[in-house]
């Protein structure tokens, strides 16, 4: 039988100080605090847009948080979208349509490629390796005017083809070694099994490797569909007619030489946004573990 000296000294080691306890209960709520006023502060400025977007010109003069009249409407996007001098609509789709070609087709070739170094003897492997790395150390900016040059002498200037062939050389180094660090990730245990028992090379990547691999795929799909959707650069050197234009070449433009209409440029850069955003809030639990859940299994 313990005394009950003893019962309360054990107590005291079990249990933690008050002190202790409070000082972990004040870090916890200064660490809400903080997380809270970071995400009040990055989101203010779209909350500023997207208030500027549905409110007209009169209201927001004095600025957006002003409230003495509140009157939204969807004119600013109604306007946009269907009556400037370049209706959005169109670029809209012509952005969608470089994004999804340029995603797809690096995303077909990289898979493979990444496969094929993880999963194969390649010749002079770290060599390529290297040359790979090095590419995505390369800006494009630095080599655009022989790109210029090569595009002109194959009459591919003013046109997607362009844009959708760059896009698809910048995003292979890079997916290439995303997908074979993830394949190297995984449990070669189940491939080795399959070949056994017969299964081809095409039906072990399409059977066993390609469901491995589609949270990582779709990563990679988020993050490259992204990067065409935002690109500035290679729309501005390759595209002139207004007719292919992409949308964030279009947003300038709603810009005049001397006044600026705000309602109609928050409007535009909401719609722009949205593609993204929409898409990553749409593949977010995939993106996470395709991004991180090699490194963790490994």
């Amino acid at each position: 039988m313990r005394s009950c000296k003893e019962n309360r000294l054990i107590k005291a080691v079990e249990e933690p100080e008050p002190l202790d306890k409070n000082r972990h209960d004040m870090q916890k709520i200064l660490r809400h605090i903080f997380s809270w006023m970071l995400g009040i502060l990055w989101a203010l400025p779209f909350v500023g847009i997207l208030m500027v977007s549905i409110r007209p010109e009169t209201e927001i003069v004095h600025g957006w948080w002003v409230f003495d009249e509140f009157n939204p409407s969807f004119e600013n996007y109604i306007e946009v979208l269907f009556r400037t001098t370049i209706p959005l609509v169109r670029p809209l789709i012509n952005s969608f349509y470089i994004s999804l070609l340029g995603t797809i087709v690096p995303i077909v070739i990289g898979g493979f490629a990444g496969y094929a170094f993880a999963r194969h003897k390649v010749p002079f492997k770290k060599t390529l390796i290297v040359i790979l790395l090095s590419l995505m150390a390369i800006p494009l900016q630095m080599i655009s005017v022989p790109i210029f040059r090569i595009m002109n002498s194959l009459n591919l200037l003013d046109s997607f083809t362009s844009v959708i062939i760059l896009d698809t050389a910048t995003a292979i180094p890079w997916i290439v070694f995303f997908m074979m660090n993830f394949v190297n990730a995984q449990p070669i245990a189940i491939e080795e099994s399959a070949k056994i028992d017969g299964a081809s090379s095409l039906q072990i990547v399409t059977k066993i490797v390609l469901p491995q691999s589609i949270p990582a795929l779709l990563s990679v799909f988020t993050l490259q569909f992204v990067w065409c959707w935002v690109d500035f650069f290679l729309p501005l050197i390759f595209i002139y007619s207004p007719e292919k234009y992409v949308s964030v070449q279009v947003i300038p433009m709603l810009r005049g030489q001397f006044v600026a209409n705000w309602g109609h440029l928050s409007a535009a850069s909401v719609l722009v946004t949205a593609v993204p955003f929409l898409l990553f809030m749409f593949l977010q639990k995939y993106y996470i573990k395709g991004a991180v859940g090699w490194i963790v299994e490994k």
